[in-house]
């Protein structure tokens, strides 16, 4: 069975799965809910996806905690103590700590806070132009926040950090080359979000990529692979939270991508486009639709297309080039903890030294990757452990030559902070 024939059946199969599961076929149905911050940007349909919920709701079975506040569509869930929504001497009462929120940590005092005010002004519901402390640039500034009493947040402001380290182990290879490869990764990203204009999100980011190769052994007459290579990126990227039915988002990533071991060519300098409109369908349910430009030894025309669906405790983003389904599990101490499936179709391409061939070549990998993983959340900072298999891999050169390892495992850890 080819790729993109497994891929297309395992999402057709989730879909149907999700659906069930999450009470489209059941009269009954889930209450909807929040996003949560996350480690991962790809194809940017993260943020903007998780800008399009509205209230978050009680989950089934969960009884309401004294303090509760407002609830999905404005009611507000009764206190046990009989007060609603506020205490014995009128003032509004914050949250509940509870753990049945699956889009923040558990919420805790901070010593740096200083005293609280009530009504709890300061407390205020994150909006998309809002300052990193809560505060919005055209309004007054609120001096404190608390995970779990602001809503969604689907943008951090600010300066952000991202490190991940990948590892693929030795592989036998067939092709142009024989013995085994193996390649370590390093992907650093800072990234910095900002409001750009009335309605309007701008991330950038800078990337610096390391890939490190140990093999194969290139056939007499073929090019080989030289031991490194790296990437300088710089991506700038414009979205919509959401203002209507539905949101867009563009990205625009220039790139060096060089062993660096000779003068740069035309074939170090990539450029790469992407464009997607994300629709709300009802509570659960968002449609992507989108498509981008790969730059690469052979340039590709990528659809950023699929569906997401979230209810209380599932997150399912089923698109093309990256599928990943997440389940909450509860919170612990100052984490939320997330356990996750993705599928991930991945290509990228340097300019490099080859030997014996010409002096300058360009090299292209390309393959499919499925892991699983846990996520650890604690809002301003969070990490990952994942690992999986990484299959149906090609190791392309601009002038013809090709070599395939097979398949194998990967793993890869990161952290943003």
């Amino acid at each position: 069975m080819k790729p993109i024939h497994l891929w297309l059946s395992t999402t057709a199969f989730l879909i149907f799965a999700g659906s069930a599961d999450a009470g489209l076929f059941d009269p009954a149905g889930n209450p909807g809910r929040t996003g949560q911050p996350t480690i991962y940007r790809s194809a940017s349909v993260q943020t903007v996806f998780r800008a399009q919920s509205g209230g978050v709701p009680l989950p089934q079975g969960a009884s309401p905690q004294s303090g509760s506040g407002p609830l999905s569509g404005g009611s507000v869930a009764p206190a046990q103590t009989g007060i609603v929504g506020q205490n014995s001497l009128g003032t509004p009462t914050l949250p509940d700590a509870s753990t049945w929120n699956a889009f923040s940590p558990p919420i805790g005092g901070d010593p740096f806070a200083g005293a609280q005010q009530f009504p709890p002004a300061p407390y205020a519901p994150y909006t998309p132009y809002g300052s990193p402390n809560g505060g919005g640039p055209y309004g007054q500034p609120v001096p404190f926040t608390m995970y779990g009493a602001n809503g969604p947040q689907p943008y951090r402001m600010g300066w952000r950090n991202s490190l991940q380290i990948s590892l693929m182990p030795g592989s036998s290879v067939t092709g142009n080359a024989t013995g085994h490869f193996e390649q370590f990764d390093v992907d650093y990203d800072l990234a910095y979000t900002a409001p750009f204009m009335p309605g309007w999100m701008l991330t950038w980011t800078n990337e610096f990529r390391l890939r490190l190769w140990d093999g194969p052994t290139a056939l007499p007459g073929f090019p080989g692979l030289p031991g490194h290579a790296y990437r300088l990126g710089w991506d700038f990227e414009l979205e919509t939270p959401k203002s209507g039915p539905f949101s867009i988002s563009y990205g625009i990533t220039p790139s060096i991508n060089s062993d660096f071991e000779n003068s740069l060519s035309s074939n170090a300098y990539q450029l790469d486009f992407r464009g997607m409109f994300v629709f709300q369908i009802d509570q659960y349910w968002s449609m992507v639709l989108g498509a981008g430009y790969w730059d690469r030894v052979r340039d590709r025309v990528i659809p950023y297309a699929g569906l997401t669906y979230r209810d209380d405790y599932w997150e399912w983003q089923l698109m093309f080039p990256k599928t990943t389904i997440s389940v909450f599990l509860g919170n612990e101490a100052l984490w939320s903890k997330w356990l996750y499936l993705t599928a991930e179709y991945h290509v990228e391409a340097y300019e490099v030294n080859t030997a014996p061939g010409p002096p300058r070549d360009e090299v292209e990998l390309e393959d499919y990757r499925i892991l699983m993983g846990l996520r650890m959340d604690g809002g301003m900072y969070s990490w990952f452990m994942e690992g999986g298999w990484v299959f149906d891999r090609d190791v392309t050169y601009g002038l013809g030559s090709q070599f395939s390892p097979s398949t194998g495992f990967i793993g890869r850890m990161g952290w943003q902070y």
